[in-house]
Formats: structure tokens, C-alpha cells, sequence
């Protein structure tokens, strides 16, 4: 019983990455982002380079009764998309970037609300470029994804063993993959015909920049045991990609920000637009660089009263995951200043881990003198092993990323 508690209560906490964290969080983690220098660099100036921005994991829905436990701001999907959608109109992108899970189950009436708001950015001269994710398909088979989504894309080559295609943005090459040949529940996998498809598609855009799309994760995790529900099981992909020339995949499924890299290939995993820090990201790609930066949805700018809605929802879950860490701090018999010490150590990993800064921050969270006892606290928990994991081997700042070539 208390393994299943713990495991239920590990996925809520990913989920719950939501940037306000615990009640007891500083005024530092709770309120201030970070901007980039890299949003001033001369690359988005350039008339030449292609410039995207990048959302994963919208799990849109219009499904009001949905239980809104483990993501509070779903309440406010429409909303949320709204703000997004007029967001990317109004800074005019080369193209937006979608790498699955673009519903929340692939329900016929969430499709149908969010094919409309993806239809007004096309009709602005935006292109589009989607994936599918694995809750795509929760009630939608590939037929019915290609007939709802298809119409808004742009393909120039399609693999005919599955929903991958290329797409063409001035002189950038997309592979949007679909990674959907596994079973279901066991991540994503490429069957071997479409491995055949993307070696010819290396092969026939070499010297070009190609950028890999997929939902589950290329390098995250990759070597590790307990990394197959979101790693993509093809072993070999990591070095065809690389061999092949690609120096960046774009990816999601995590619901939260993380960036990472192996023999010259960079992964950006992208954060949950409606958890987190409502994160948008921002990719310019440049003749002999590329250069990308994470910032949060401008609602403030574009939505209207949603923004006030949307910090009552991210206090309310912060504060309620407040409330269940100290439940299991107590069990472990941490009470009284020590309980307060490893509630704001909590809050503050959270916010750094949902921020993506958790590598600007590590030494820090070590130093702490509760870092220890929160480990402990939580060890049976799975969020222990999971915090000392991600403290020690996240190397990189996941709202930024600077490439050459």
C-alpha cells in the first residue's frame, strides 16, 4: 500500500513542477523569471534565420468534468490556448512547434476546439508543425489524427509506415516524427521501416540543418534503468541522428523543462504550458548557430482576467502539495522547525526543477543544511532518489541553449 501511495504521489508531484511550489517557497523562486541574454542576440534580427517557437505536452481539452487534481490550470485550457495562439500571432514566428500530446486524450470534441484555434495561427501565415504523443491516441487511431490535424500541415515527404513527415522552413529541414510503434504504455518506438525512412531522409538532406521532432525523449534518460515508458526504444537512434548531422531534438512528454546532450546532439525537452511555468519556447536558427530560449506565456499581455484565475490555480496546487508533503514529512516522524526547514528546501527545488534552472542551482540545494533530512524524509517516497537523481547529473540550464556548427 505505501509503495502504491508513493508511486501515485511521485507522478502528482512531477506534474506539480508548477513554479509556486510550497507555500514556504522565497519570494526568488516564487515570482521572478529569469530572462535570457540570448533574447537579445542578433539572430532574431536576421531576415535569413528561421525563427519557432515550441510548445509540447498542451493536453488541450473542453472536457469540463475532467478531474482537474494533478493539473489545476487544465480548468482554463481554453484560455490558456487563447493566450498562447494570440501570443504567436502577434510575434509572428517562421513556424510553432508542437511535438505531441496535443490533447488530452484524443476526444472528439477536444480535437474539435483545438483544430480551429491552430487553424487561426495558420490562417495568419504561421505554418505549422505537429507530432503525435501518446494521448493522442488514448481515443483516436491514425486515421482519425491524420483526417483532424493534416489539413493544417505542410509535409514534403511522409513515411508511408507511419504519421512521420518532413517539413521545410526556408532552408531548415523538421523530421516530425511519430513514435507511436510501441505498445501502448511502454514509450515510444520507431518500427523498422520508418528507421529505414529517417536514414533516406538524412541522406537526402545532408549539409542542411535538421531538426528532429518527436513526443518521447531521444537522450533523456538514455542508458538508464526505469527510462523506457518515455525514452524512445530505438538504441541506435541517438548515433544515426548524430552521424546523420543533427544537432538538435526537440522533444516532451516529461511535463516539465530539461536540457541535455550526448557526442554532439542536444536535447530540449518542453515544459507543460498549462503547468510549471507556463513555458513557451523561443528557437532561431541561423546559417552556422542556433540559439534558443524559454520564457512564460505573456498573460499578462494577452489574456484578459485569466492571468488572476491562473495564480489563484497555481497557489491553490502549491499550497495543497504543501499540505501533502508535510503529511508525509510527519509520517516520517519530521516535525515542529525541522518540518518548516525541509518544506522550504521542498519548494525551493520545485520551483528551480519547474523553472529549469536546477543546474544554476544544485550546489545551493546540497549546501542546504535540511538537504539531508529531506532526502531521508522522502526516500520512501520516491521523491528522494528522484531529487538526489536530478540535484547530481542535471548539467544544463533548460531555458536556454546556444549551438555551433
Amino acid at each position: 500500500m505505501k509503495k502504491a501511495l508513493s508511486l501515485l504521489l511521485f507522478f502528482m508531484g512531477i506534474v506539480f513542477l508548477a513554479g509556486c511550489g510550497a507555500s514556504n517557497a522565497t519570494d526568488s523562486v516564487q515570482a521572478v523569471w529569469e530572462v535570457s541574454p540570448l533574447k537579445d542576440d542578433p539572430i532574431w534580427a536576421d531576415p535569413q534565420s528561421v525563427k519557432a517557437m515550441i510548445i509540447s505536452d498542451l493536453h488541450y481539452t473542453e472536457y469540463k468534468e475532467v478531474d482537474p487534481v494533478l493539473v489545476p490550470s487544465i480548468a482554463l485550457a481554453g484560455e490558456i490556448t487563447d493566450t498562447l495562439a494570440a501570443e504567436v500571432i502577434d510575434r509572428h514566428p517562421d513556424v510553432l512547434i508542437m511535438t505531441g500530446d496535443n490533447t488530452n486524450s484524443g476526444y472528439i470534441r477536444d480535437v474539435a476546439g483545438l483544430v480551429p484555434k491552430l487553424r487561426k495561427i495558420k490562417e495568419n501565415g504561421i505554418p505549422i508543425i505537429i507530432t503525435t504523443g501518446n494521448h493522442d491516441f488514448d481515443l483516436m487511431d491514425a486515421g482519425e489524427f491524420e483526417k483532424a490535424y493534416f489539413e493544417l500541415l505542410e509535409p514534403v515527404d511522409r513515411d508511408p509506415a507511419s504519421l512521420s513527415y518532413t517539413a521545410i522552413v526556408k532552408d531548415v529541414v523538421f523530421l516530425a516524427m511519430d513514435d507511436n510503434a510501441a505498445e501502448s504504455g511502454v514509450g515510444g518506438e520507431f518500427s523498422p521501416e520508418t528507421m529505414r525512412w529517417i536514414s533516406e531522409m538524412l541522406a537526402k538532406y545532408s549539409g542542411r540543418p535538421i531538426i528532429f521532432l518527436s513526443h518521447h525523449n531521444v537522450l533523456y534518460g538514455y542508458g538508464e534503468e526505469g527510462s523506457s515508458s518515455h525514452l524512445i526504444n530505438n538504441p541506435e537512434l541517438p548515433k544515426l541522428l548524430s552521424d546523420g548531422g543533427v544537432k538538435l531534438a526537440l522533444t516532451g512528454h516529461m511535463h516539465f523543462p530539461y536540457i541535455t546532450q550526448m557526442d554532439g546532439l542536444w536535447e530540449i525537452l518542453s515544459g507543460m504550458p498549462f503547468s510549471g511555468k507556463h513555458l513557451l519556447g523561443n528557437l532561431a536558427v541561423g546559417e552556422n548557430r542556433l540559439v534558443y530560449y524559454a520564457e512564460p506565456i505573456d498573460f499578462a499581455a494577452y489574456g484578459g482576467t485569466v492571468k488572476e484565475e491562473l495564480d489563484r490555480l497555481d497557489r491553490e496546487s502549491g499550497e495543497y502539495m504543501n499540505k501533502v508533503f508535510s503529511e508525509l514529512l510527519e509520517k516520517e516522524k519530521i516535525y515542529g522547525s525541522k518540518k518548516k526547514k525541509v518544506l522550504g528546501l521542498i519548494s525551493k527545488y520545485m520551483g528551480y526543477h519547474g523553472a529549469g534552472t536546477l543546474a544554476d542551482h544544485a550546489q545551493e540545494l546540497k549546501e542546504d543544511p535540511s538537504y539531508e533530512l529531506m532526502l531521508k524524509g522522502l526516500w520512501d517516497y520516491n521523491y528522494g532518489p528522484w531529487m538526489k537523481a536530478t540535484i547530481e547529473t542535471t548539467k544544463y540550464n533548460a531555458g536556454e541553449l546556444e549551438i555551433s556548427w
